[in-house]
């Protein structure tokens, strides 16, 4: 986040009291110094929800919600940080000055998305035109209710190659109007600079995300799917695709989108909760029958980066797959990509050739529907049947080889993923393999040990999988493989990896920094002698400024071996915030500031999502405590006391390694550190400072 940014949150958040924001959704009633009312964000009955209006934070104690004024903004109309501060200071009147973006790339957004928008309307138009009503009555007879064709703006594309085409060459600038649409996925280039209709004959399925401001309530087109109806012939032998899509463009990325998302909001956050099917027409029969919050997969198949988007929006998932083969893959693959996060995952397999479309508008189909999900078994369950199935496994009767490759599958796809999320998960495979396959728990455990210690060793703090949080690969937080400087605790020990703690009298072991190259700039990394945890975290106090007091006392500056981020941290603190390089006198800090942003707009590039850029800060702070509790815990346990402190660490380790664990603001992690003891010792700037910097963030 931008110093101007900064500015600002706060101005905005001191313009909207909690107690008044939240009161508009919610009747309070003062009960002390906090106020209690219903939770919006599940089914409460006895008020659950605590506002304090001192910390300036709510948080309920039934569904564990909870945050500062933005976090609550940001629940109840499903925005992103930075769409939050838009909202409130929108309310308060003030004007909010955002990054500057390129206003080219920009314009060129806004204009596809008003062309998407233009020809959802023409797909709709034409639908309820003499040339939609074959597709009327398909969907009439599939028995879709006119409310949910309008609902999810349902259209038709009509036979032959030139329906769009020609009424766009009837636009202001058709020649730029057909090129747009082209790269869109609307039109295709044909010989000679010629266009095409892209859809034909189809039934149209716009693919809509939710949106802000004036598009709230409608969503945002942003793609197409089309069903071929049938309805004409374009060419003799030739059998069009059942189903065709929008290709990826400057506004979709199906990885990051969900059909039936936008419509299902509400219940989806509600409920904490989706069904995952397959199809479109499978979604909105779902939603017709109050099935509010089902969804499909937008592609071939579910990605990792599919799974993050869900894990972070709901708790449970039922997947909804047909019973054949490819069925059965798809959800096998969906429960390997779930397995490691804390999201419970129940797969539901229908009876090959049952369709969930067809299923529902069926006499009794809601209440077969509903026996289906409640039949669901547990995807852990599901995957250890699937490997033993797809190897013809029978317990006793299996030969030796065919042991040999179940037991290693197991323990690469199974057990491999849930060991990052501690003992009791990996204890639970365990048993389930067990009685799956009459084998010990005891050899199965030793097996899987064995296994892992032949495989290299993965790197980063926590040890989690490229599935979790902070392990994403592209060098963001918590990627300190180059970076850490050893630092040896007991010479008959083995050399720990701790970020940053360089006590007195520390031997240093190693040295993360390198010569300086001729063109190294003071902000870049590469110059000389600048630990690479040092630069990473003056970077994430000039992403995120409020956070700078607990990241300063966890590693407190003036022990920093790098000068000029040790003169700039130590500004930080003294100016009670990041300050402007423009009033900065060193041109040593200026250019080191002014680099160490350039740094960050280039990272804000390549992570396109602002939600994901947001989670860049608190994903690093878990990150660093996580590193330091793991030393405390050394500590404890080379002393062989305290093993219900060592307990205690565990827990908040597994919490803040959690896929749905994130800071919502600076005083969690102060509350971390105190409880723990993180504070390194003998720090006379932390010690003497605290109670002046107390007000920064709080």
């Amino acid at each position: 986040m931008s110093i101007l940014e900064n500015e600002d949150r706060e101005r905005i958040r001191d313009a909207n009291p909690i107690e008044q924001v939240v009161g508009k959704y919610v009747d309070l009633v003062q009960r002390g110094r906090v106020f209690k009312g219903l939770c919006p964000f599940h089914d409460d009955s006895n008020p659950s929800m605590d506002v304090d209006p001192d910390r300036g934070t709510f948080k309920c104690w039934a569904c564990n919600e909870g945050g500062d004024v933005f976090a609550f903004i940001q629940k109840r109309y499903n925005l992103d940080f930075l769409e939050s501060m838009e909202h409130l200071a929108q309310e308060a009147g003030i004007e909010f000055r955002r990054r500057p973006v390129d206003p080219e790339v920009a314009a060129q957004r806004d204009k596809d998305l008003e062309m998407l928008e233009w020809v959802t309307e023409w797909f709709i138009r034409q639908l309820e035109s003499p040339s939609g009503k074959d597709a009327r009555e398909n969907l009439k007879k599939r028995g879709f209710r006119p409310d949910m064709i309008r609902k999810f703006r349902i259209g038709f594309a009509p036979p032959g190659f030139d329906s769009l085409t020609n009424t766009l060459k009837k636009a202001g600038d058709p020649e730029a109007a057909m090129k747009r649409a082209c790269e869109l996925g609307l039109l295709k280039e044909g010989r000679e600079g010629t266009y095409y209709d892209a859809f034909r004959d189809r039934i149209i399925f716009p693919i809509i995300r939710p949106a802000k401001g004036q598009a709230r309530e409608t969503g945002e087109v942003i793609a197409f799917g089309g069903r071929h109806l049938g309805s004409g012939v374009e060419k003799p032998g030739l059998t069009p695709a059942k189903y065709i899509n929008s290709p990826e463009t400057r506004v979709y990325s199906k990885g990051k989108v969900l059909y039936g998302y936008h419509q299902g909001l509400d219940q989806i956050r509600r409920g904490r909760s989706l069904v995952l099917s397959e199809g479109y027409t499978d979604v909105i029969m779902a939603h017709q029958y109050g099935f509010g919050n089902t969804v499909a997969v937008l592609g071939t198949a579910l990605t990792e980066e599919g799974v993050q988007l869900i894990s972070r929006k709901v708790d449970r998932v039922d997947l909804l797959f047909d019973g054949d083969e490819a069925g059965k893959k798809a959800a096998s693959k969906c429960c390997e990509l779930f397995l490691g996060t804390e999201v419970e995952v129940r797969v539901v397999i229908l009876e090959s050739g049952v369709d969930p479309c067809d299923l529902l508008s069926a006499e009794g189909g809601k209440e077969a529907y509903e026996s289906f999900l409640a039949a669901g078994i547990s995807s852990l369950e599901f995957l250890i049947r699937d490997i033993l199935e797809q190897h013809e496994f029978e317990p006793g009767v299996s030969s030796m080889r065919t042991v040999s490759r179940v037991r290693k599958e197991l323990s690469r796809r199974v057990l491999e993923p849930l060991s990052d999320m501690g003992q009791i998960p990996l204890e639970e495979a365990v048993r389930r393999i067990s009685l799956e396959t009459r084998w010990s728990e005891a050899s199965i455990h030793q097996d899987f040990l064995a296994d892992r210690d032949q495989r290299p060793t993965r790197r980063g703090p926590t040890g989690r999988g490229s599935s979790g949080r902070g392990s994403s690969g592209r060098g963001g937080p918590g990627n300190f493989d180059e970076g850490p400087v050893p630092i040896v605790e007991d010479s008959s020990l083995e050399t720990e990896v701790i970020l940053g703690d360089y006590g007195p009298g520390s031997p240093h072991v190693g040295e993360s920094g390198v010569e300086k190259p001729a063109d190294a700039s003071p902000g870049s990394p590469e110059a000389a002698h600048v630990p690479e945890d040092e630069h990473i975290m003056i970077k994430m106090v000039l992403r995120d400024e409020s956070y700078c007091r607990p990241l300063f006392r966890i590693h407190p500056p003036e022990r920093w071996r790098a000068p000029l981020h040790r003169e700039l941290a130590l500004l930080i603190i003294s100016q009670r915030g990041v300050p402007d390089p423009e009033e900065v006198s060193s041109s040593g800090l200026k250019s080191l500031i002014l680099d160490i942003l350039s740094f960050i707009s280039v990272e804000d590039e390549m992570i396109p999502d602002p939600d994901e850029r947001n989670l860049l800060v608190p994903q690093y702070i878990a990150e660093i405590l996580v590193s330091e509790l793991e030393r405390k815990r050394h500590q404890l346990v080379r002393k062989g006391e305290a093993r219900e402190q060592i307990q205690s660490i565990n827990d908040q380790i597994q919490t803040l390694t959690s896929s749905k664990f994130l800071f919502d603001n600076p005083s969690q992690v102060d509350e971390i550190i105190n409880r723990f003891e993180l504070e390194s010792l003998g720090s006379t700037l932390t010690q003497k400072s605290e109670e002046q910097e107390r007000t920064i963030h709080e």
